[in-house]
């Protein structure tokens, strides 16, 4: 029996690569009929603007007190998400279905590890596929770095579809 893709997970960071793998978003979208969901995952913003004053400001307000600094970072994040959706699948897909099914995707904005959220909502929703670009830095870099693709291939207990950027 062959794969049916009803749920898909797009997980982008808004790079070429993710462009690129748009693209086959659009063509399994269509071709089985597939709801998706696009993830985009920030960096934790209480880390990032701890890291920026130098002092850890969940311990110096409290979790309840330092948990008000990232909300602004989701609501921004969101609509900036959603603009440039529309205005790739206004640039990329000719007017018809695949244009509006990007344009009213269900859009998810999380923050911490990408590896880690990417995995975490894939087995929450109950995904088909993942699909991601990757940004190809070569075989050393990869190993000595890893990848947010190569460490979700090795991780995930659904298929992962990793899409380069074209030379």
């Amino acid at each position: 029996m062959l794969p049916q893709y009803r749920k898909i997970l797009y997980a982008t960071d808004l790079s070429a690569t993710a462009r690129q793998a748009l693209r086959h978003v659009a063509a399994l979208e269509e071709r089985f009929d597939a709801a998706v969901t696009v993830l985009h995952v920030l960096p934790d913003p209480l880390e990032l603007f701890s890291e920026q004053a130098g002092m850890d400001l969940e311990q110096a307000f409290g979790e309840d007190g330092a948990h008000w600094i990232g909300q602004g970072e989701y609501a921004r994040a969101g609509k900036a998400m959603r603009g440039r959706l529309e205005a790739i699948a206004a640039e990329d897909f000719p007017p018809g279905p695949s244009a509006r099914h990007f344009a009213e995707a269900e859009v998810r904005i999380v923050c911490g590890d990408p590896t880690e959220q990417i995995l975490q909502e894939a087995q929450k929703g109950g995904y088909d596929l993942i699909v991601m670009g990757t940004h190809g830095h070569g075989r050393l870099l990869g190993m000595v770095l890893g990848s947010v693709a190569q460490q979700t291939i090795r991780s995930s207990r659904i298929p992962v579809l990793v899409v380069p950027l074209p030379e």
